[in-house]
């Protein structure tokens, strides 16, 4: 006798979907494998959207945060890579996503309208947590690593100009010095810590023909060329400073706040799951100023995925399996 054959797509359809089948089963096919988090939060059953900026430390974070709801058994949605920090903020007050990292800096000088400077980091995390809770927000632990605002130039050309401070920036600006350019991103004109505060500060005036608008990922380019501007905004622990020999100019009036890193939550996601403050406190201290200017240097430089990037150092840590 004869049998009629099934279709070889068919076939194909129907062991696809056993094995995704399968995989859903047990603790142990978790998209993540449990690591020493897991051991001390299950959350099976949750789900957790995940939001994050556009730039490479933003991608990371938000990677590490799914990485590691995900080894705790929960489902993350992923929403990382969103532009501007603006819509971010508003993606988690208004429900769209739960939690994200955001900088100390950003939010007391942007969200919180805040004029005062503090230069303690724990000073003023401690007031940024205890006065976003009138938004509804929670902040989780603090990383020691500080992502402040930057002014990089080639080290070459800073030895060459003399030029160590922003306030040595600023007098090279007054001097008409055709070297005297800077390159910024659109936000940062626009931010309440950003370009109108800096030039106040350190009272410089730049011409249209001084100052290049571009995207952030463009401005290090630009520095290390030389073209078309000699300065430019940059972060502190951005992986491509060492790579491109850039230096950073000292800071010396003090205008740009610490911008030390956090895990920030809606405060009703954190009332029904009060423990996923585990996952500021579990890795949080991990991230130092070497550590994350590493991580970034792998993506920025190095050109490797976020994710991948994200999952290895969560394993060196133990944190994910």
């Amino acid at each position: 006798m004869i049998r009629d054959r099934l279709p070889v797509s068919l076939v194909l359809t129907l062991v696809t979907a056993l094995l995704f089948t399968l995989a859903g089963c047990g603790d142990g096919d978790r998209l993540t494998p449990p690591g020493s988090l897991a051991r001390e939060l299950d959350l099976t059953g949750t789900t957790v959207t995940v939001g994050g900026k556009e730039f490479a430390e933003q991608i990371v974070l938000c990677k590490m945060t799914i990485a590691l709801l995900q080894s705790t058994g929960a489902t993350a949605i992923d929403r990382c890579d969103t532009k501007g920090s603006a819509n971010v903020r508003a993606a988690l007050t208004s429900g769209q996503i739960d939690m994200y990292w955001e900088y100390t800096g950003t939010a007391w000088r942007t969200y919180l309208s805040q004029e005062s400077t503090i230069a303690d980091p724990t000073v003023l995390y401690d007031a940024v947590k205890a006065a976003d809770v009138g938004n509804q927000v929670t902040w989780f632990d603090r990383t020691p690593f500080n992502n402040t605002y930057a002014m990089g130039v080639r080290t070459d050309t800073a030895q060459r100009l003399r030029i160590r401070t922003i306030s040595d920036l600023a007098a090279l600006v007054r001097t008409g010095s055709p070297e005297a350019t800077l390159c910024v991103d659109q936000e940062f004109t626009g931010r309440e810590d950003g370009l109108q505060g800096l030039l106040s500060t350190y009272d410089i005036t730049l011409g249209d023909q001084a100052l290049d608008t571009r995207e952030i990922d463009e401005i290090y380019a630009a520095i290390a060329a030389a073209n078309p501007c000699t300065f430019g905004e940059v972060f502190a622990t951005d992986g491509r400073i060492n790579p491109l020999r850039l230096s950073t100019l000292v800071d010396d009036r003090g205008y740009f706040l610490p911008y030390n890193a956090a895990l920030t939550a809606r405060s009703d996601v954190v009332a029904r799951t009060p423990r996923l403050a585990l996952l500021g406190r579990m890795v949080a201290p991990t991230l130092t100023e070497p550590v994350m200017r590493q991580l970034n240097e792998r993506v920025s430089a190095g050109g490797r995925d976020p994710d991948e990037v994200a999952r290895s150092f969560l394993r060196e840590q133990g944190l994910i399996g």
